[in-house]
């Protein structure tokens, strides 16, 4: 498929949403694409520093409920 076949099926899907929860994870899908997602190194450094204190003090979930949660984005 071409891109402008592939717009004009996202389009055509979008119309048929009626779930305004999807439209605004949509949404913020979009506007973070459009955001710079370039880290620099000090901020790629930092993500990390911050996410192995999180591990550290227990804040994060196990591999089974992570899976457990994302089956319920799925859900219709």
């Amino acid at each position: 498929m071409d891109i402008q076949a592939e717009r004009n099926w996202i389009h055509q899907e979008i119309d048929k949403v009626k779930d305004t929860s999807f439209l605004e994870k949509l949404k913020t899908l979009l506007i973070a694409r459009n955001e710079s997602s370039i880290l620099s190194v000090e901020e790629y450094n930092y993500d990390i520093e911050k996410a192995l204190d999180n591990i550290a003090k227990g804040n994060f979930v196990a591999e089974e409920e992570a899976k457990s949660i994302s089956k319920k984005w799925n859900r219709k």
